[in-house]
């Protein structure tokens, strides 16, 4: 059975880990991939974590965020290595990523 979604074609699948890799074959003969992860369970964690969350800050350790690795290693990877933490605060306050919050607020 082949599955399409639009010029892609399933090329593997990993239910248990949520990735799936589709590939499109170029005009000039080449190939591209691409890899789709299914992140609902950790953005719906994240939103009832939201949702409990007390305001102000307590303790020595705060969990802000979660996050998938693959999102990690693709727009932060690089910040966190050099220890860019004002890179990585202005990323989780865009408002694209605040799905990934888990905490209210700016950080």
């Amino acid at each position: 059975m082949i599955i399409r979604d639009g010029d892609w074609t399933l090329h593997s699948s990993d239910i248990k880990r949520g990735k799936h890799v589709w590939v499109r074959h170029n005009p000039d003969g080449s190939m591209t991939f691409r890899t789709d992860y299914v992140v609902d369970s950790v953005l719906d964690t994240n939103a009832a974590q939201r949702n409990v969350a007390s305001s102000g800050w307590k303790g020595d350790w705060h969990h802000v965020a979660s996050i998938p690795k693959n999102v990690v290693w693709d727009k932060l990877m690089d910040a966190s290595i050099q220890g860019d933490e004002v890179y990585i605060s202005r990323w989780l306050n865009d408002s694209d990523n605040a799905k990934f919050r888990t905490k209210v607020g700016r950080l």
